[in-house]
């Protein structure tokens, strides 16, 4: 797979310039067509009719906010994009995860960043993990802060699983342009097949043409904490890995790994499902 347009969200509460500048600086690396996308909804009012008139001139209001803003931040998006890539900007009046994965078929990787779910509003923040679950594309969660991904030494977190597997392939653009690529396996039970499992991953991505060495990691407070840990010691600034989970009745169920590294600040996260 090649990276040839991508897609990032940017919140309408907490615009974020380092955000712009870290996905400008993928779309120069890869040759790729930039797109921006805020959205926001207004919040729907559950009052009796005597109270019509008023919800509904309030919800006017709010959603003219909402497109004031969406106009503000494009002016924004533009100004902070670099020089002779291809950007488009998409607003919408409604809730961000819908957008996002509308969206996801015009797109080979979607970047968010990691202030996801931190208002706790639907209507206004991205659920990082629905969007795995449901765009069918791969999502790098950026780091707090982070301008610029080297990715020169990647940690790959590797667990024989059809969304590890599903990661690994869709990561190939990174892993191919890194120096160093360490596939990490936590130990958690049969030793001798995680070795096993490690080796033959390891043989594929040479086989792509990649400088890939990696073990198996003792488990230490969990296994994203390891990963985590194992991750700064190895000074990389990328980790990929599957996302784990499904859905029942719209609640999203995650393995601890998946939940933990979603709840992370720091490293930026490339996920796939």
């Amino acid at each position: 797979m090649e990276i040839r347009s991508i897609l990032v969200n940017l919140d309408v509460d907490h615009f974020s310039p380092a955000l712009v500048k870290c996905a400008g600086n993928l779309a120069q690396r890869f040759g790729a067509d930039l797109i921006g996308l805020a959205a926001a909804g207004p919040s729907p009012e559950l009052i009796g009719i005597e109270g019509a008139v008023v919800a509904a001139t309030w919800y006017t209001q709010e959603r003219e906010e909402i497109e004031t803003r969406l106009r503000a931040m494009e002016n924004e998006f533009r100004a902070l994009t670099p020089p002779g890539i291809k950007v488009d900007w998409r607003p919408y009046v409604e809730a961000p995860n819908r957008s996002l994965v509308l969206n996801a078929r015009c797109a080979d990787l979607i970047v968010v960043g990691s202030r996801h779910g931190a208002d706790g509003s639907y209507l206004r923040s991205v659920d990082v993990g629905d969007l795995v679950l449901t765009a069918g594309r791969p999502v790098l969660v950026v780091g707090a802060g982070v301008a610029e991904i080297k990715a020169d030494k990647v940690v790959v977190g590797w667990k024989d699983t059809r969304e590890a597997r599903r990661a690994v392939s869709d990561a190939l653009p990174f892993l191919e342009r890194a120096s160093d690529v360490i596939v990490v396996t936590i130990h958690e039970g049969d030793l001798a097949a995680e070795k096993a499992s490690l080796n033959d991953v390891l043989g594929w991505l040479r086989r792509h043409g990649i400088k890939a060495r990696g073990d198996v990691y003792p488990y230490e407070s969990g296994a994203a904490v390891s990963l985590e840990e194992t991750t700064k010691k190895l000074e990389a600034d990328l980790i990929v890995t599957g996302g784990y989970g499904h859905s029942r009745f719209r609640e999203w169920l995650f393995g601890g790994m998946t939940r933990d590294l979603l709840a992370s600040q720091t490293i930026s996260r490339f996920m796939s499902n």
